[in-house]
């Protein structure tokens, strides 16, 4: 590809969204009304089968393959997107649509990345993921079976099971990904639909990591990417039905600086914490930017999603709208 680029002139840089479906469109503008209130960078949609606009006017439309859910469609959309983006900026980062900016540094993330790309860690090791991975029997808690699979699928060895996970809610890269993030959707299109594979993208990931030797590759520091989970402790078989009361809550972070911590910039809500009313990290976060826009003279606007409006919390399924949950 021809670079027009002048040498020296200010990097243009982007975050970007994949999103597929109607659903997926009301999730992702909640984190984008977020993004707006907190970064200076574009904002990129790439969009497929919705004719809901998001809360936004840089729209890439782009077709998926029919035979895709609109799940596996967001992973093929998410694999491949330097396809769609690559004349819009210079330097991009991707953001799940559960991904909410809670602070203006998080501009910051786009100096993070290191050749070829730059993913945050997961807040567990690929033994703990495996079982919410491959289709394997064994209950939640530590197994071997992601790593099997991906051996006798991929032909790639992944020794220690403490190997702590890529998370693919977050990712900063450029036209020099370009070869990494094929080979990403590649192995993620051949595990598509098989019976042994559930539907993400982490265990492809962490197949492309290994073959690439970049198992020890520097990472995005923890602010942008702190995971909070709002299933956390919660036993698979309660998660349909359980509590807001019963939802915990993490003590060793703050929105603002603390002595001796760093705030997060991003927070990654996994498991439908995005909108979860009566759940203290999201009410902080609502609040947090509800305050931002009367500083500036907006009116406030609602950040919740249609399921979550209740503090009764019963019947609410798993939230499962990106690559990774």
């Amino acid at each position: 590809m021809r670079d027009n680029r002048r040498p020296g002139r200010r990097k243009r840089s982007a975050f970007v969204f994949a999103v597929v479906g109607d659903k997926h469109v009301a999730a992702a503008s909640i984190a984008i009304n977020f993004l707006k209130q907190f970064s200076k960078a574009d904002i990129a949609v790439v969009l497929a089968r919705s004719e809901i606009m998001p809360a936004h006017d840089q729209v890439v439309r782009a077709e998926v393959p029919d035979h895709l859910n609109d799940h596996q469609a967001s992973i093929y959309l998410k694999t491949r997107l330097y396809k769609y983006v690559a004349e819009l900026a210079d330097i991009y980062c991707y953001l799940d649509s559960d991904v909410i900016a809670v602070r203006g540094e998080a501009d910051d993330v786009f100096a993070e990345l290191r050749a070829p790309i730059s993913f945050a860690a997961d807040h567990i090791d690929i033994d703990t993921f495996s079982s919410w991975a491959v289709n394997c029997g064994c209950p939640p808690g530590r197994c071997r079976h992601l790593r099997d699979s991906i051996h006798r699928k991929f032909g790639v060895d992944i020794p220690s099971g403490e190997w702590i996970c890529w998370n693919g809610g977050v990712f900063v890269f450029d036209r020099n990904s370009e070869e990494f993030l094929l080979a990403w959707h590649q192995r993620s299109m051949e595990i598509m639909g098989n019976p042994e594979w559930k539907t993400r993208d982490q265990g492809a990931l962490a197949a492309t990591v290994w073959a690439h030797g970049l198992q020890d590759h520097a990472l995005l520091p923890q602010a942008f990417n702190l995971i909070l989970d709002r299933m956390w402790n919660i036993p698979s078989a309660r998660r349909a039905i359980a509590q807001v009361s019963e939802l915990r809550f993490r003590e060793d972070y703050s929105l603002s600086p603390r002595e001796g911590s760093t705030a997060p910039r991003l927070i990654h809500f996994i498991n439908g914490g995005v909108g979860q009313v009566g759940w203290r990290h999201w009410d902080e976060v609502e609040a947090l930017l509800s305050m931002k826009r009367r500083h500036r003279g907006l009116q406030a606007m609602p950040v919740v999603m249609e399921e979550n409006r209740s503090s009764d919390n019963s019947g609410l399924a798993d939230h499962c709208l990106d690559g990774d949950c």
